[in-house]
């Protein structure tokens, strides 16, 4: 694809993921877990560690990422928010994902959206399967996912981590969340798995 047209794509795809943010936040994980079937599951492709937290989730990640990486292992990682570009959030081997594969991925989705009725997913999922798609796809060995709004029901709750990592707690996003550390600790506690 000539440059100019996979610029002009990524902007069209940016434009579209960006209208999904009128969905706000909504709690629950039966959309993504939807969007991922319809996908074929390309999160048990891999082997994923969850980061929640409050504080330092994000350095977390990347830290782990930089570690697995320096074991020898392809590893994919996924940040949120974006503070650059929404190309930062995924990326394998510490690089982003190009415009070209981040326009592939959203467009295969897109595809798929009119077969989940009802309840649209949210931008965060949508990005979350993107990323889980490019990752499988890029064939990493292992992908660090930062989770996005507290952990039971956030879209990367969706995978099954061979490691759960729960960073410092605090006040934040009380409204969703609860209005004590307990229960905010609780909703992050949602990451975690048996042994």
């Amino acid at each position: 694809m000539p440059r100019r047209q996979s610029e002009a794509a990524y902007e069209s795809v940016l434009r579209r993921l960006v209208s999904l943010s009128r969905f706000g936040s909504k709690p629950g994980l039966a959309r993504i877990n939807k969007l991922l079937e319809l996908l074929g599951n390309p999160h048990r492709s891999f082997r994923t560690i969850l980061v929640a937290g409050t504080n330092g989730k994000g350095s977390t990640a990347a830290m782990l990422a930089k570690i697995l990486a320096g074991a020898g292992s392809r590893t994919g990682s996924y940040f949120s928010p974006s503070i650059f570009s929404f190309r930062e959030r995924i990326q394998v081997g510490g690089k982003w994902i190009s415009k070209k594969d981040f326009a592939a991925r959203a467009k295969e989705i897109f595809s798929i959206l009119p077969r989940i009725s009802g309840d649209p997913p949210t931008f965060f999922e949508v990005m979350t399967a993107m990323a889980l798609e490019h990752f499988a796809r890029e064939n990493v060995d292992y992908a660090v996912l930062e989770a996005g709004l507290g952990g039971r029901y956030d879209a990367t709750n969706a995978v099954e981590p061979v490691l759960s990592v729960i960073t410092s707690i605090g006040l934040e996003h009380t409204e969703v969340l609860g209005g004590t550390t307990a229960k905010i600790a609780r909703e992050k506690a949602g990451i975690l798995r048996a042994g």
